[in-house]
């Protein structure tokens, strides 16, 4: 029985030595889909932003709206913060593309997809998206634009939080933030082109700040608030820097 009891107690020791910072991420600019992910489209592309995990990770999926091929020049993309740059350029970031082909018919829709496959010469540091097609890539966490980590005054009221067993519970600290009071706002800057011959280059920005904080002694795994969802992120810091 002991033996059972101790790894849980001393992830519960762990935690009570550290402070999280549980961010969600806001825009006045894009809307949010079910997931909480938030969206840009025009009648060009889509792009769908899903913030996470440790750090601020960052994935956004790139669909194609046209019938030409799109490209992604990473090394003229970067987030923006505090004007500063951070490109975005990673030979090691990840990739993943479907494609989809949609037709409306009397008030009706059919959709078809698949996996797509294509042999293209591209320069390094440049992404192809077919026609009709999405593409998700890994960014640079967020943590890599600078310090997360913000100010909560200890006079905000302290609220509880109830697990779902209802027995258990975190103490935490909550502040909302518009853009303008935000103290993390970000852009990112994505530069494309479309077509083959002499494709033309154009750039697309998208505007986020964090605008809740949640603040906690509460790891991820004990802290009901946090959903994992497509807007939402932690930091930790020691509890001795406060």
């Amino acid at each position: 029985m002991h033996r059972l009891i101790l790894p849980a107690a001393f992830v519960l020791l762990l935690s009570a030595c550290s402070t999280y910072q549980y961010m969600t991420v806001d825009s006045t600019q894009l809307k949010r889909d079910d997931h909480s992910q938030l969206i840009f489209e025009n009648d060009t592309l889509r792009l769908t932003w899903r913030l996470e995990g440790k750090g601020g990770a960052v994935t956004v999926n790139i669909y194609n709206k046209t019938d030409q091929p799109l490209y992604v020049n990473w090394k003229k993309s970067a987030y923006i913060r505090n004007e500063q740059a951070t490109a975005l350029f990673n030979n090691n970031l990840t990739i993943q593309g479907n494609s989809a082909a949609i037709a409306y018919r009397t008030g009706r829709t059919t959709l078809s997809e698949g996996r797509y496959a294509a042999s293209v010469s591209l320069p390094e540091g440049m992404d192809f998206i077919p026609p009709a097609s999405s593409f998700s890539r890994q960014l640079p966490d967020l943590q890599r634009t600078g310090l997360l980590e913000a100010y909560l005054s200890d006079s905000l009221p302290e609220k509880k939080s109830i697990a779902p067993d209802g027995l258990n519970h975190s103490r935490y600290r909550q502040a909302n933030f518009s853009e303008d009071q935000s103290p993390v706002r970000f852009k990112s800057y994505l530069t494309f082109s479309i077509g083959n011959n002499n494709p033309q280059e154009f750039a697309e920005t998208c505007s986020f700040y964090i605008g809740e904080i949640c603040q906690t002694s509460s790891a991820p795994d004990f802290f009901t608030l946090y959903r994992q969802q497509g807007d939402q992120f932690y930091i930790t810091k020691s509890s001795n820097t406060q």
